[in-house]
């Protein structure tokens, strides 16, 4: 009865102090920061992205690139999609992201690039369809399909990573790796581990 006498004297502190610490807490709005314009002379609040740190790893946050720039390996591709099982049941305005990645690039022991694809799929109340997916890497002078034992296919919510491969010139310091499924097209560029 000792024991168990302290544990419960401490649970009204921590119900009193809360679940986390204020380093830990989240507030609904994100704060903002005032600034004078320019122009006018006039005041206004913008949000600021304070407390958002980079995708795990140390990468830059997802992101998209609408200008035909290449993403980096580790850098996810996004895509919007619209949310419902059929085209009459998609919510206006409502959508969700498909995000592609391409990471964990080296030369394989056969002397070939291989790497990691890996297609997030949100919540869009239907599958995601891969069955136009065309992987291809460049290098200089060379361009060929990337390969793998493993299809995509149709996809359920979740990471769908697959290992893949191509042909390499001796020694490639880098490689451009294309990846295109239907409207989605992004280049992902960076060195050969």
């Amino acid at each position: 009865m000792r024991r168990f006498l302290p544990c419960v004297l401490t649970l009204p502190i921590l119900l009193l102090s809360g679940c986390g610490t204020p380093e830990q807490e989240v507030s609904p709005d994100p704060p903002t920061v005032t600034e004078p314009s320019a122009d006018d002379g006039t005041v206004t609040e913008e949000p600021t992205n304070e407390g958002e740190e980079p995708e795990e790893g140390g990468e830059a946050p997802v992101g998209s690139h609408r200008d035909g720039s290449e993403y980096h390996f580790g850098e996810g591709a996004v895509f919007p999609y619209p949310v419902g099982a059929y085209e009459e049941e998609f919510q206006e305005g409502v959508e969700e992201d498909v995000v592609y990645t391409v990471d964990d690039v080296v030369l394989s022991p056969s002397g070939r690039v291989a790497f990691t694809l890996t297609v997030e799929v949100p919540q869009l109340g239907r599958v995601f369809g891969t069955g136009l997916l065309d992987v291809r890497c460049s290098y200089e002078e060379l361009e060929g399909p990337a390969t793998s034992e493993a299809r995509l296919g149709e996809l359920e919510t979740g990471a769908h990573p697959v290992d893949m491969e191509c042909e390499a010139p001796d020694s490639p310091s880098s490689v451009l790796i294309s990846v295109v499924n239907g409207e989605d097209e992004a280049d992902f560029r960076g060195p050969v581990g």
